[in-house]
C-alpha cells in the first residue's frame, strides 16, 4: 500500500488532481476530505504587522507587473542562479 498526501488543494482543482494521478480506473482508493473553515485560521491578532505589510507590497508588485514567472524547471534554475550571482 502506498500513501500520498495532498494538502491545501482547492475544490476547483480536485478533478485535475485526480486526472494527474494517471491511475488504473479499476483500482480502489480511500479519500479523506477535510474542509478548512475560516475558524481554523489563526486569530488576526497573531498575524504580525510586518507580515501584513510584506503581503501588501507583494500584491502591489504583482499588480504593477513586477514579478518573474517561471514556467519550467529550467526557468526556476535560471531565476535562482541570477539571484545568487547578484548576491556575490
Amino acid at each position: 500500500m502506498s500513501l500520498m498526501v495532498f494538502e491545501g488543494v482547492l475544490g476547483k482543482d480536485l478533478s485535475g488532481l485526480i486526472a494527474s494521478l494517471n491511475t488504473d480506473p479499476e483500482k480502489s482508493f480511500t479519500v479523506t476530505i477535510e474542509e478548512i473553515e475560516d475558524e481554523d485560521m489563526p486569530p488576526e491578532e497573531m498575524i504580525s504587522q510586518k507580515l501584513i505589510d510584506a503581503v501588501k507590497r507583494s500584491e502591489e508588485d504583482i499588480k504593477a507587473g513586477r514579478y518573474t514567472e517561471c514556467k519550467t524547471n529550467e526557468d526556476i534554475d535560471s531565476f535562482f542562479k541570477k539571484i545568487l550571482d547578484e548576491q556575490e
